[in-house]
């Protein structure tokens, strides 16, 4: 199954968060999905890092990447598009990329954000 983490789900999983779901943790250790993260995330936690929002080494977190399976996926030119065609179910714009980014890419959504599911996708849980 391919899937994709949004900012926080990456988060939980690059610090081990406790409160981290079994479903989620399963999901990433089954070596049958493609696992995948927006650059819109890089972004997002890269702005809350500016702000003072946020503890977290992002650059050290992306480096690990490719050793943990976890590709890379930049804003298209079709998800760009899709992003103002979807339901203003979500406002938040860089999940907004993401749920076009999963659409687009026939993706599963790793979230703890319940509005995610209003899109008829799959979601798996990230937080208990």
């Amino acid at each position: 199954m391919k899937l994709i983490l949004d900012s926080c789900a990456f988060v939980d999983l690059a610090i081990d968060a406790p409160t981290l779901t079994q479903e989620a943790k399963s999901a990433y250790r089954d070596m049958g999905n493609d696992l995948f993260l927006s650059v819109a995330s890089v972004w997002e936690l890269g702005l809350k890092r500016s702000l003072g929002k946020l503890d977290f080494d992002i650059a050290g977190a992306i480096n690990l990447l490719p050793k943990n399976g976890i590709t890379i996926l930049d804003i298209t030119l079709p998800v760009a598009l899709l992003v103002n065609e979807l339901p203003y179910h979500h406002k938040d714009p860089f999940d907004r990329i993401i749920i076009a980014t999963a659409k687009i890419n026939d993706m599963g959504i790793i979230t703890s954000d319940i509005i995610f599911s209003e899109y008829g996708m799959r979601t798996l849980n990230s937080r208990a």
